[in-house]
């Protein structure tokens, strides 16, 4: 398996077992995975490939994690799954043609 597929699987288990997660570790993932989409985000625009321009859900996770403590375990997945959703689609539009 890849990297990002590694992290795809480890948000979509954080997701699945958030209750288990303390805050500390559900913004390590959350800030974990903005950064993977930015930057699979960036390599598409590098390579002229369509890139989701769109980056309102990584401002809205990135609010999420900076007050972690006040966010219910609902929101908490649901943004882990948002970032799983969008790192695996990224690396398929990133895939090199055969």
């Amino acid at each position: 398996m890849t990297v990002t597929t590694n992290l795809v699987v480890e948000l979509v288990r954080a997701a699945n077992g958030v209750g288990k997660l303390a805050p500390p570790e559900r913004r390590h993932l959350l800030r974990k995975g903005v950064t993977a989409s930015g930057a699979l985000r960036g390599l598409l625009i590098t390579t002229g490939k369509a890139a989701p321009l769109d980056r309102s859900d990584e401002h809205v996770i990135e609010e999420i994690a900076r007050d972690i403590e006040a966010m219910s375990d609902e929101t908490v997945a649901k943004a882990l799954l948002t970032l799983a959703d969008k790192i695996r689609t990224m690396r398929i539009l990133n895939r090199e043609d055969a």
